[in-house]
């Protein structure tokens, strides 16, 4: 885990912030994938919903979940106004970890991840992939056909629990304008 949230700003005369956010998340191999992936895909909704089509602050902000060994997760934004996007995906990341979500919108989500999965599976090399890379990192082949059992199991409290556990201490790295952000609003320590 990160011990503390920090915020890097490189300046570049852009007309946008490049925004990414990252934070510790478990590997292939823990029991935490699961429901981190589920926590991943609705706190990527929320940010869609609430940064782009709330506020039109972003065209395509995202939350993002690696596959590795040695893991992290995050959200991404380019903005203008970058203190109000983050302000707004970190009051999201912090509804996930204060708020149960509802069982109907963990299955809506199960079910979009898993159409996109299996869409991901359809030719033979993706699926000798997908075979090859939980057998270099995720503990072996086997546990890819745990994967489904796994995920629907996941339960509200579960993505609570890993919200909390995992999205904090946010790392966040900025490509843009240093004079337009307010490094408070990243750390959790604006207006201080």
């Amino acid at each position: 885990m990160f011990n503390s949230p920090s915020v890097d700003v490189t300046s570049r005369a852009l007309p946008t912030n490049y925004i990414m956010g990252s934070f510790v998340a478990p590997s292939m191999t823990a029991a935490d994938i699961y429901a981190m992936r589920v926590a991943s895909s609705v706190l990527q909704g929320r940010v869609f919903l609430e940064v782009r089509v709330k506020r039109n602050l972003s065209y395509a902000p995202d939350a993002f979940l690696g596959s590795q060994s040695a893991n992290v997760g995050g959200i991404y934004v380019t903005a203008v106004d970058a203190n109000q996007s983050i302000r707004v995906m970190l009051s999201e990341i912090a509804r996930l970890q204060s708020e149960p979500v509802s069982a109907d919108d963990i299955h809506a989500v199960i079910a979009q991840y898993l159409t996109t999965y299996y869409l991901g599976q359809e030719t033979n090399a993706a699926q000798a992939g997908e075979l090859a890379q939980y057998e270099l990192i995720g503990g072996g082949w086997r546990n890819s056909v745990d994967f489904l059992e796994k995920l629907t199991a996941v339960t509200p409290a579960d993505i609570q629990r890993v919200s909390q556990k995992y999205m904090k201490n946010i790392r966040f790295v900025v490509l843009g304008n240093p004079r337009s952000i307010d490094t408070g609003v990243f750390t959790g320590n604006a207006g201080d």
